[in-house]
């Protein structure tokens, strides 16, 4: 292949392959008992040429003083069931505890 086709060929590679990610906290649940919060939050990936997934995350959070520290609880990707997003666009209740 000529440079200017393998030159082509990569840049149509990478615009495939780029995109952006945006995150949007969809709600938030405090922990009356103990310093832990509860986040759901909207995961979106777009790429150059067409929309990408959208995926629901839930991850749980340790209050530690001026900052919250959290760590992914449910995704989809492992065994535990994620709750759904409705027609309305608002979020059924958590499964995660």
């Amino acid at each position: 292949m000529s440079r200017l086709t393998t030159a082509l060929l990569s840049l149509g590679i990478a615009l495939v392959a780029t995109g952006c990610v945006t995150r949007t906290v969809t709600r938030f649940e405090d922990n009356q008992k103990s310093p832990l919060t509860l986040l759901e939050v909207k995961k979106q990936t777009s790429y150059v040429i067409a929309p990408g997934p959208i995926v629901y995350q839930f991850y749980m959070c340790q209050d530690m003083g001026e900052k919250l520290v959290c760590k992914l609880s449910c995704d989809g990707k492992n065994d535990v069931v994620c709750p759904a997003a409705t027609g309305g666009g608002a979020m059924t209740t958590s499964n995660v505890r």
